[in-house]
């Protein structure tokens, strides 16, 4: 396990890499089910738990408090990523089909700057956060409970 602080380091780099190919995939028009396989959500899944075993090897003081502020972070950080992106793709008119306006995107005739810019981005970061936060809260408490330090047992030769 990476030293405790690295592996937030480690999973944001993934997930910008993840976030840039899948982007790269989408404008080389690559299918639909290759992106959907290529997209950060799946980090909210292996995150938690990978941060639960990193409490629990390091023997945090208060680790369902500490995993409440990895989990609330990463998912904080790879969505304003993943909101950037929304943004450029309203500057550059993509066409990939999670921008589009019928799919709450950020690109159509009837986006104005504001809610191209601002509010699309910011209504879709609030809702992954949450959601990304819930479902980390209950893979990551599920990990800490599994990888909990079991008292050591010492047998009195007497």
């Amino acid at each position: 396990m990476p030293e405790d602080g690295k592996l937030m380091k480690i999973g944001l780099i993934v997930a910008a890499a993840i976030i840039v190919i899948r982007i790269i995939l989408e404008q080389a028009g690559a299918p639909l089910a290759v992106n959907y396989i290529l997209g950060v959500a799946w980090l909210y899944f292996i995150m938690p738990a990978l941060f639960a075993i990193s409490i629990r090897a390091f023997g945090h003081a208060r680790p369902f408090g500490r995993l409440l502020r990895d989990v609330v972070l990463f998912a904080v950080f790879t969505r304003l990523m993943v909101a950037v992106t929304y943004v450029l793709a309203y500057y550059l008119e993509w066409d990939a089909l999670r921008f589009s306006e019928k799919q709450g995107g950020t690109v159509g005739e009837n986006i104005t700057p504001l809610n191209g810019i601002l509010l699309i981005p910011l209504r879709n970061a609030i809702i992954w956060i949450v959601m990304a936060t819930i479902l980390g809260i209950i893979i990551g408490a599920i990990a800490l409970a599994v990888k909990r330090k079991r008292p050591e047992v010492t047998v009195n030769p007497a």
